[in-house]
């Protein structure tokens, strides 16, 4: 389908909450590379959308058409590392050459940085005065985003390490086992200026960068995310302004 032949279908719905507008999406049948559908999405109508909700993304797909196949949505890989600690404790420290996502202590003490979704022992810490209950070794496994809400709710939060001494005391405690510790790197952003990255719906085993170039992510028609090389050609969801007055519209189609 050629350029004059583009088929939009338009669905009305939240898309960009920075100002408190309503707005349509808008599904681009043609295929492109992500870029190009940045390109062509702010050239005519926003931007790529943004997905903040499973009811958004549950939207989306209820436009006719885009339930069909994979298509781009807003939320791409920055290159810059972003290692943070889930306290919010500034990263003072680092034992390291870190390339992907959360953080783990092997045996030595070494770190390894692992795909968040890897099952693993993790240490959680207490905010006392009683050093002894300060650190807590959970060895059922969890990944890093279930380590991280089970010492949230039972203690304090995921362990962050300050120096080399509290790195050699914790791998002490730890008797040899390998565990997840509080850092986490959150390279991912959405295209749309101001959009937090606070909802995602990975595909079990994503994001994992597979062949080191999968910066850009597809949604599938499932609903589902999975990160891709960003030259794939797909589908894609922009968003355009719509009146916030105006009573919601129905989907319809348009040539251009």
């Amino acid at each position: 389908m050629g350029e004059r032949g583009l088929l939009i279908l338009l669905l009305a719905g939240l898309c960009v909450p920075v100002y408190n507008q309503i707005r349509k999406y808008v599904f681009v049948e043609t295929v492109k590379g992500w870029s190009e559908a940045q390109r062509y999405c702010r050239e005519n109508h926003i931007d790529l959308a943004t997905v903040r909700s499973q009811e958004e993304a549950t939207q989306l797909l209820s436009i006719v058409g885009a339930s069909v196949r994979d298509s781009w949505i807003g939320l791409y890989r920055d290159d810059t590392q972003n290692w943070q600690w889930s306290n919010s404790d500034d990263v003072i420290y680092s034992n390291w050459r870190a390339d992907v996502f959360c953080a783990s202590v092997n045996s030595d003490g070494k770190w390894t940085d692992l795909p968040c979704h890897l099952q693993k022992a993790f240490m959680c810490y207490k905010e006392t005065s009683n050093i002894t209950e300060r650190y807590t070794l959970i060895e059922e496994l969890k990944t890093w985003t279930e380590a991280q809400q089970y010492c949230r709710e039972h203690h304090t939060d995921l362990v962050s390490i300050k120096n080399a001494s509290e790195n050699e005391e914790l791998v002490k405690k730890a008797q040899g086992k390998p565990f997840w510790i509080g850092l986490f790197n959150e390279p991912w952003k959405w295209s749309h200026q101001g959009d937090n990255y606070t909802f995602h719906n990975w595909s079990n085993g994503e994001p994992n960068n597979g062949g080191g170039d999968e910066n850009c992510v597809k949604m599938s028609k499932k609903g589902e995310w999975n990160d891709a090389p960003c030259n794939n050609q797909k589908s894609f969801f922009c968003c355009e302004d719509s009146d916030p007055t105006s009573p919601p519209s129905t989907p319809v189609s348009r040539l251009i």
